[in-house]
Parts: structure tokens; sequence; C-alpha cells
């Protein structure tokens, strides 16, 4: 696969322009943060925006995280990971499941352009990766809550009642067969894929 940079995908739909990326680029060098981070942290886009984009663009399922069904969030499933390596790479285990014969290691990422990481772990868990899209500070909560036993954490749930199918007619995300299954309710208590994206997110307390 065709190495695909944020920041000129993000360019490429008039998300960001050409100062903003410098910006967050100097931003990145000085404090160590990822590109996309440090351009919600500059005030540039926010999470939601950027995980709709590459949902849309890439083609890539966007998750709710606090959907997930906790009791298939398994001591086997989390060791496809480790602690650090969702640190650093803002990816975490969701599933090993069987789809068409094969089984296939599923993870949320914040950054599915990352095909580096996507292949190390293809390479470490000897599965396919089938990879979703979800906002970092989710990332985050995940790690917390299942990684540091965190029961208090609260996921903050950006993506709560946006459709993955969202947009104009002509620029609706194609959900296929193979990605589709992670929308049903056996995995996420989804009860279909298109949710109104008009509902209102939950209560935070």
């Amino acid at each position: 696969m065709s190495k695909v940079r944020l920041g000129e995908l993000l360019i490429n739909e008039g998300k960001i322009d050409e100062t903003q990326l410098q910006s967050a680029l100097g931003f990145q060098k000085r404090w160590g943060k990822k590109i996309g981070e440090s351009l919600i942290q500059l005030g540039f886009l926010t999470e939601l925006d950027l995980v709709q984009t590459l949902a849309r663009v890439l083609k890539v399922p966007l998750i709710d995280l606090s959907k997930l069904d906790t009791g298939k969030i398994t001591r086997a499933v989390l060791s496809q990971v480790t602690l650090q390596s969702a640190r650093t790479h803002r990816v975490v285990p969701l599933a090993i499941k069987e789809i068409r014969g094969r089984k296939r290691l599923v993870v949320a990422m914040s950054d599915p352009t990352n095909f580096r990481v996507i292949d190390e772990l293809q390479f470490k868990s000897g599965l396919p990766v089938l990879a979703m899209v979800t906002p970092d500070s989710d990332i985050e909560w995940f790690i917390r809550k299942f990684y540091l036993g965190d029961d208090g954490a609260l996921s903050l749930n950006f993506v709560s009642g946006i459709s993955p199918i969202e947009g104009e007619a002509d620029d609706r995300l194609q959900i296929d067969p193979v990605s589709s299954i992670f929308f049903d309710a056996e995995f996420t208590g989804m009860s279909k894929i298109g949710t109104n994206a008009t509902s209102s997110k939950k209560n935070k307390t």
C-alpha cells in the first residue's frame, strides 16, 4: 500500500492549509507530538473532524469505542498489542474475529495512515489486521480502562450518534461486508450502521 501522509491528505481535503501544516510540523518537532495531535492542539481542526475525514477518504470504519461489549476485550485480545505500543502508536486491539474463513486482528487507531504500524502488528500477530478509526482521546480512554484497570475512566464519546456514512450522497463512506460486521449488535451493541447523525450525545458526568 502506498504511503499516505496525513498532512497532505488534510490539505487535499481542504481541512488545513500549507501554513497550518508547517506550524504543526514545527510544534511536532518541538514537543514530540504526532502531527494529528499537533494540528488539534493548535486549534486547526477538531478530533471529530479529523477522524471523520480519515474514515471518508480512506474508507476505514469509524467506531465508537464506548459501544463495545467490554466483556469481549479479553487478556488474549489485549496481548496482541503491548501497552507501550498502544501508547506510542495510538492503536488498541478490539478482537480476533473469523471473517470469510480467516482470522483477523481488529484494531482501532487514531491515525490509520500509519501503515508501518499495521505491518508490524501483522508480522507480530501472524494475522491480517483490519483497522478502524477512532479519536485519540478515546484511544487514551481505552488504554486507561483496559490496560491500566481504571474503571473510573470516562469516554469522551466523540463519535456517539455519528453515522459512518454521513455526508452527501456522492461522498458517502462505503462500508464493505468485511468492515460492516463490526457495527453489528454482537460486537458493538449497535443495531445498524446508519445511526442518526443528529441524535444527541450522551451526557458526561
